[in-house]
């Protein structure tokens, strides 16, 4: 039974640990997934022929809005 509580403390502290590390990476990313979901919203009617064509030209224009904006 000891042996037990062990492994539950030891499986909680690593939970804890790949949880924290995981939300560490999301605040440090959010740019990156602000990003992927403007793109989900313009693409998401897309039909999958058109799909890397459009992904292409949609990011080419974020980035050049996201330039401007910096050089303002």
């Amino acid at each position: 039974m000891i042996k037990f509580i062990k492994m539950k403390k030891n499986e909680l502290k690593v939970k804890s640990m790949l949880y924290g590390t995981i939300v560490s990476l999301i605040d440090d990313r959010k740019d990156i997934l602000e990003l992927i979901q403007k793109l989900y919203t313009a693409l998401k009617s897309v039909p999958a022929e058109e799909l890397r064509s459009e992904l292409i030209n949609r990011l080419a224009e974020m980035i050049h809005e996201g330039n401007e904006n910096a050089s303002e």
